[in-house]
C-alpha cells in the first residue's frame, strides 16, 4: 500500500516553507527543494511507503504546515476534461455548453474552480538572409589578391532558424461535484453569456468569466491560479508550467475538500 502526501486546506502555504519541508523530510538539496515545491502545488508526494509519508506528513507538521497521508487508491479520479464552449449565469443556475450538450449546475453542484495562465513553449521557424562569413570573405580577398582572379566576396543565402518562446494561455477547469469536469480555454471560447460586460480581449472576458463563476459558487474550492487573478496579484508567479501542472493542483484540492 501506497501513499500521497497534500498540504490541507483550500490555500497553499508559501513556498518557502514547502521547500524546507521538502528539503527535511525527503533529504533534497535547496534548489531542488525549491523548484520542487513550486510545481508540486500542494501535492508533496505520491506512491510513497507508509514510514516515508508519515515523515513527510511529520515534517511539515513541525513547520506549522497542516498536512495529510492519503492512500493512493482513496485518490479521488479526475476525468477527461470536455471543453465548455459557453456559460450564462442566470436564474441561479450556470448553464454550460461542453461536449455538445447543455449542463446546468447550481452553485452547490460546484465542488472546485482550477485555472489561470498556463505556459507553452512555441517553436517557430525563421528565415533570415545571411551573407558569406568574415572568415569567408576573408578567404575570398585572399585568393584574389593572390591569384587575381575577380571571384566575387560569395552570395547571400537563406538560413532558416527554429526560434522557441514562452506564451501563456488561459484555462478554467469547473469540477462538478458529480466528478464531471468542464474545461474553458479563452481562445476557444463563446463569451456572449457575459452580455453587456463583454469586451474585445479574451483574456479581460476570461477574467470576468472566472470572477462571475467565483461569485455564483462563492463554496468552490479555487487553486493558487485562479486565486492570484481574483485577488489582482501578478500572474507570472502563479503560472503553471503545464496542464498536468494544473491538474495535480486539482488533485490536491478535491482531495483536501474530501478531509475538510
Amino acid at each position: 500500500m501506497t501513499y500521497a502526501v497534500m498540504t490541507a486546506g483550500e490555500k497553499l502555504p508559501e513556498q518557502a516553507l514547502l521547500a524546507k519541508a521538502l528539503e527535511g523530510a525527503l533529504k533534497l538539496d535547496r534548489d531542488t527543494a525549491a523548484m520542487s515545491a513550486r510545481r508540486a502545488r500542494g501535492v508533496l508526494g505520491r506512491n510513497l511507503e507508509e514510514a516515508a509519508a508519515d515523515a513527510l506528513t511529520e515534517a511539515c507538521e513541525a513547520l506549522g504546515l497542516p498536512a495529510f497521508k492519503i492512500e493512493e487508491a482513496s485518490l479521488p479520479a479526475l476525468r477527461p476534461a470536455a471543453p465548455a464552449k459557453k456559460a450564462v449565469l442566470e436564474g441561479g443556475a450556470a448553464v454550460i455548453t461542453a461536449g455538445g450538450t447543455l449542463l446546468s449546475a447550481a452553485p452547490s453542484d460546484i465542488a472546485a474552480l482550477a485555472g489561470g495562465p498556463v505556459r507553452h513553449e512555441i517553436t517557430s521557424t525563421v528565415k533570415t538572409t545571411e551573407g558569406p562569413s568574415a572568415g569567408e570573405r576573408a578567404v575570398r580577398l585572399g585568393i584574389m589578391a593572390a591569384t587575381g582572379l575577380p571571384i566575387g566576396l560569395g552570395k547571400n543565402k537563406e538560413v532558416s532558424k527554429e526560434v522557441k518562446s514562452t506564451e501563456l494561455s488561459f484555462y478554467l477547469d469547473i469540477l462538478l461535484a458529480d466528478g464531471a469536469r468542464l474545461r474553458v480555454h479563452s481562445d476557444n471560447f463563446d463569451f456572449s453569456g457575459l452580455k453587456e460586460k463583454k469586451t474585445y480581449s479574451s483574456q479581460v472576458n476570461f477574467r470576468l468569466l472566472c470572477a462571475d463563476l467565483a461569485a455564483f459558487a462563492p463554496a468552490a474550492w479555487k487553486s493558487s491560479g485562479l486565486l492570484a487573478m481574483l485577488e489582482g496579484r501578478p500572474l507570472a508567479p502563479a503560472a503553471y508550467d503545464s496542464l498536468e501542472e494544473l491538474e495535480r493542483e486539482e488533485l490536491r484540492l478535491l482531495a483536501a475538500r474530501g478531509k475538510a
